[in-house]
């Protein structure tokens, strides 16, 4: 999975790829990597870029065109991630079972994913929010801005 919309808004703040492996605090190949879709790129890093780049993960995921910032809880990891993939199964009435299938893993890997002890990988994340509508904004933390109305 290539990351163009990110490659885009990295060249398009004037910034190099060692600029941003080093605000992402990993080694510019590392970055490199990622953006190119060698290697899979981690959710966790993919929320900072949304914040670093103001907008949100799934316009950089290339799940909407829609650029608007999104703020994110701080501290979201895997084990947030997994319990958020487990509420928005549970609200759709699915089983494990059926996510596992969907992005081609065992039902007991995709347990470990929803108990955040093995990271999702990003584009087995993409396409259970495609097949499923979900909300990855949502999955990764997503303050509403309802949130800080007094």
């Amino acid at each position: 999975m290539q990351y163009t919309k990110i490659r885009n808004l990295r060249e398009d703040s004037d910034m190099t790829q060692k600029d941003v492996a080093t605000l992402l605090k990993v080694q510019r190949s590392t970055y490199t990597m990622w953006e190119l879709g060698d290697v899979n790129f981690p959710i966790t890093k993919i929320i900072q870029l949304a914040e670093i780049f103001e907008t949100n993960v799934e316009y950089l995921l290339g799940l909407s065109n829609n650029k608007q910032a999104v703020h994110y809880r701080k501290r979201v990891d895997y084990i947030y991630v997994g319990n958020s993939l487990r509420n928005e199964r549970i609200k759709r009435g699915k089983t494990q079972k059926e996510f596992a299938d969907c992005i081609g893993v065992r039902q007991s890997s995709y347990s470990y994913y929803e108990e955040g002890k093995t990271k999702i990988p990003t584009d087995k994340l993409v396409f259970l929010a495609k097949e499923y509508h979900l909300s990855l904004n949502q999955v990764c933390g997503e303050i509403k801005e309802d949130i800080f109305a007094i």
